[in-house]
């Protein structure tokens, strides 16, 4: 049986325009929006969103019906208002919202790392970190990373067109865009961009008459022989920070010997590979992490968006002998998860 909506709708006539967008009531709700709102966001469209309908329908306030390939972004994998969220919300915040789990325990917080730890490509044993975003996913995992070789190795290799974020570690990472670094210079010290490389190899950085595999290979190269051989020795290499699918780069999918090759140079220098799903994971692209595609297996998976269907909340696993830092080393963010 076909699914039901969740609030009356006629399917057949999705997409609706009642009025030509933006509408007078959006029109008035952005004009307060610049007034009231620092606009340092980047609005590609004045969309004024009212309800989320089944899965991929939105309605804005004018009442036009629209279909939402956006998926807020990549975070409603499961639709909008899907009911057994809706349920799970309902069902928490009668218990409580908040009880400091820096200080105490949840049984919810338990019960969820069990099923995360489970459908995680990770093998052996593992450890999961909760937190309130991708950002600050991405900001733990690089503690994890310095404080796992307790400063020894200072240096993080992160990738051209890569976006980890804009808080300020996760920031230095990001490279596809200059605006987002515009103006807060100095980075974050030891983090070393090279390029990803695209497929189709017809962007490759290194030449458009390139194979897929040349176009690999040529970057791995240019790891080994220009960066370890002549800028930094890779035993002060602590991580190397990827998108399994740059997002903000251009959704770039890369060569299908990339990652076996990253990951064969990772464990010959005892780098750890720390794997950004916060945008590819949980699904987007048929399997529960982007990786999967390539039977690659990181050491640390960072996610966000998707995980909790709108609500704030982030994540990092990683092995256990890694996620390993003191007790006070990297506090997780107080939050009530839901099941």
């Amino acid at each position: 049986m076909p699914p039901k909506w969740y609030w009356p709708i006629d399917p057949s006539n999705i997409p609706k325009i009642v009025v030509e967008p933006p509408g007078p009531k959006a029109q008035e709700i952005i004009k307060m929006d610049e007034s009231l709102v620092m606009q340092s966001f980047g609005r590609w469209y004045p969309l004024v969103i009212r309800r989320g309908g089944y899965g991929p329908v939105v309605e804005d306030v004018d009442g036009n019906l629209y279909i939402d390939f956006n998926a807020g972004i990549a975070v409603m994998n499961v639709g909008h208002s899907h009911p057994r969220v809706v349920e799970a919300i309902k069902r928490q915040a009668e218990l409580f919202t908040h009880y400091s789990m820096t200080d105490f325990y949840y049984e919810l917080i338990v019960k969820h790392a069990s099923m995360l730890r489970d459908i995680v490509p990770i093998s052996g044993d593992k450890r999961v970190f909760y937190t309130n975003s991708g950002t600050e996913s991405i900001e733990g995992a690089m503690k994890v990373a310095r404080g796992h070789f307790r400063n020894q190795r200072p240096y993080i290799i992160a990738f051209l067109g890569a976006f980890h974020g804009r808080t300020y570690g996760s920031m230095a990472l990001t490279a596809s865009k200059p605006i987002q670094r515009l103006g807060f210079n100095p980075m974050l010290p030891n983090v070393i961009h090279i390029p990803y490389p695209p497929y189709p190899p017809y962007r490759c950085p290194f030449g458009r008459n390139l194979t897929e595999e040349e176009c690999g290979e040529a970057v791995l190269g240019y790891l080994e022989d220009w960066i370890f051989g002549k800028m930094v020795d890779p035993s002060e290499v602590s991580a190397i920070f990827f998108e399994p699918i740059q997002g903000e780069g251009g959704y770039v999918v890369p060569p299908r010997n990339f990652f076996p090759g990253l990951r064969k140079i990772a464990d010959k220098y005892g780098i750890l590979l720390v794997d950004d799903e916060v945008q590819a994971g949980f699904g987007r692209t048929g399997k529960w992490f982007a990786i999967e595609h390539w039977g690659v297996e990181p050491d640390i998976i960072t996610m966000a968006k998707a995980i909790a269907a709108g609500l704030p909340l982030g994540a990092i696993v990683g092995r256990t002998n890694i996620m390993d830092l003191p007790r006070g080393g990297l506090t997780p963010i107080p939050l009530a998860v839901t099941q």
